[in-house]
C-alpha cells in the first residue's frame, strides 16, 4: 500500500485517535496495528461483521 496516500489522508492520525479509546493493552496493540484492505472481498466480509 502506498503510504504516501496514508500520510495525505492523515490515517495514522485516525489510528491512534482509535487506539487512544482503547482501555486495554491488548486493544491499543489491535487498534495501532490497524491497515487498510484493497481486496473487495475482505472488506465487504469486514463490513458485514460491523451491521
Amino acid at each position: 500500500m502506498n503510504t504516501n496516500f496514508l500520510e495525505k489522508l492523515e490515517f495514522y492520525k485516525i489510528v491512534e485517535m482509535v487506539s487512544n479509546f482503547c482501555i486495554t493493552k491488548q486493544g491499543k496493540e489491535l487498534a495501532s496495528n490497524l491497515v487498510p484492505s484493497n481486496e473487495k472481498a475482505k472488506v465487504e466480509q469486514l463490513l458485514q461483521e460491523t451491521r
